[in-house]
């Protein structure tokens, strides 16, 4: 007997920092909602759930983007032609956590429990520091990628201009030239031999803008992962200099503030 769901509605991968944007998980969720529409994939953070911030977030594929994977043309032209780009490629579902009754009198038991306790210092911690360093070294490979692919596309483009004056001129020279074969009485010269005498220009990239695409996604999904950090840190670091003030000024001593450190820093500069 297999333990199967009658119902398909997609799968779930667990990727640090929310990173998931890759041409597996692209190709694998395109299979789904070929079959299953509305099929979504599940992302699932191991390095926020492990500080303590349950992060799930929920993709799918916008009508545009499936639409052109099924043809699988990932051209420049086509793609602005659809109007798709990387804000519009993913859409994301929210994604509402239900608790048993018993898991909210136990959730309610802990808080009543925890009333009246000392000061717990542990929450103040940065602890998301390791986690916000691994995470830049991460990105630059992706940063890196992502300027490969940009550079790619400058360069079609650039290729791509010259290609459209080549074949406006050729174009211009071959319709005064059958005017005159008509005049003259002899049939006129088929134009599609123009477009084999010059070879149109091809984006290298494997996969077009696709890689593009994919690759703005994931410098997006690090730049938001390092924002959230870095503002929860400075939460903390005020939140910290409140609690060491109030535990201080019962024994008279002062603490600097972060405002006054950088004023006297920049003084002694």
């Amino acid at each position: 007997m297999m333990n199967i769901d009658y119902e398909l509605v997609g799968f779930y991968q667990a990727h640090p920092f929310g990173v998931c944007f890759n041409i597996d998980m692209f190709f694998s969720l395109v299979d789904y909602q070929s079959s299953q529409q509305n099929a979504v994939v599940l992302i699932y953070d191991p390095i926020r759930t492990r500080q303590g911030n349950l992060t799930i977030r929920a993709y799918r594929l916008s009508r545009k983007a499936l639409e052109l994977a099924n043809i699988g043309d990932w051209s420049p032209e086509v793609t602005k032609q659809a109007g798709l780009n990387f804000s519009n490629f993913f859409e994301e579902l929210p994604i509402v956590v239900k608790n048993s009754h018993l898991i909210n009198v136990l959730l309610a038991e802990l808080a009543l429990s925890s009333r009246g306790k000392k000061t717990n210092t542990v929450v103040l911690e940065l602890g998301t520091k390791r986690a916000l360093e691994r995470s830049v070294k991460a990105s630059m490979g992706t940063v890196d990628e992502l300027n490969k692919a940009v550079n790619a596309y400058g360069r079609y483009m650039t290729e791509k201009q010259k290609y459209d004056a080549i074949y406006a001129s050729m174009m211009q020279k071959r319709a005064v030239e059958n005017e005159a074969r008509l005049a003259r009485g002899e049939p006129p010269i088929s134009i599609e031999e123009i477009k084999k005498q010059i070879k149109q220009p091809q984006m290298q990239t494997k996969n077009g803008m696709l890689d593009l695409f994919l690759g703005a996604l994931d410098a997006n999904a690090y730049a938001s992962f390092q924002i959230a950090a870095a503002n929860e840190n400075m939460t903390k670091l005020h939140l910290s200099q409140a609690l060491c003030n109030q535990q201080m000024s019962g024994s008279g001593v002062g603490v600097p503030s972060l405002s006054s450190l950088g004023g006297s820093s920049s003084e002694r500069r």
